[in-house]
């Protein structure tokens, strides 16, 4: 599939000779960790995994709802790769599953932010043309996840993240500003795969769990807590289980 703003490029994501489809619906996610979550709520038998250039990915048929997951893939780049190809694969309605740090007193680690807008502090979405000066989720993906909380009571927060390539550059006077400007939390993927999605014409949204604490302007990290593992492993369970794309 080709943007009609699109230039001529040398490099393009196919679909390899001896390569499947996956699925329209694809939950891509981020680290490894997370997708072992993910493989063990759905039960996968390790067999069944097939590779996309440095990825895993599985296509699932569970009760007649049929979807694919796919990762690792952190940070912006590396998450871009991995959507043009699945997209080239066949996905059409994109989900990327990660954590974010909270920049906000009342969003705490285990929490989960739905993010609809993103800032870009990341590098790739500028080769990506786009009329969005914000990048932002898809309305579809965005109901579709609203709908799967609601359904599954899960509280959630909505709003604008923050996308950086550096997270070792997350200043005590960037977090405050954007701590003042509302932004919900920071994280390293959404702002280029929102940028992506919009390009290549397909629905992209995120769904994320606060893994980490920035508001009080020092870290407090996941580190022996459970509530992130807990609260991913829930949060699987109900897209997987409820979500639909209408």
């Amino acid at each position: 599939m080709k943007s009609a703003i699109e230039e001529s490029v040398i490099i393009e994501p196919r679909r390899g000779r001896a390569e499947s489809d996956v699925e329209e619906l694809v939950f891509l996610f981020f680290l490894p960790t997370d997708l072992k979550i993910a493989s063990k709520v759905l039960g996968l038998d390790q067999s069944t995994r097939r590779r996309v250039d440095f990825a895993k990915l599985y296509n699932v048929n569970q009760d007649g709802k049929r979807f694919s997951i796919a990762g690792p893939a952190m940070g912006a780049p590396i998450a871009v790769i991995l959507l043009e190809r699945l997209v080239a694969l066949g996905a059409r309605n994109i989900v990327g599953v990660g954590s974010c740090g909270s920049l906000q007193e009342d969003i705490r680690i285990g929490d989960y932010i739905i993010p609809t807008h993103a800032i870009v502090e990341e590098g790739t979405s500028q080769h990506y043309p786009s009329d969005n000066v914000i990048p932002r989720a898809s309305g579809i993906i965005l109901k579709s996840i609203e709908d799967c909380c609601v359904k599954n009571n899960l509280s959630f927060n909505m709003g604008k993240v923050w996308t950086t390539d550096a997270p070792f550059r997350e200043t005590t006077k960037k977090t405050r500003t954007y701590k003042n400007q509302n932004v919900l939390g920071v994280e390293m993927e959404m702002s280029a795969l929102f940028t992506v999605g919009t390009f290549r014409g397909v629905d992209v949204g995120g769904f994320l769990v606060v893994s980490d604490e920035l508001s009080a302007m020092r870290w407090k990290t996941r580190h022996r807590d459970k509530k992130y593992p807990s609260a991913l492993k829930t949060a699987c369970e109900a897209l997987f289980n409820h979500m639909t794309i209408a």
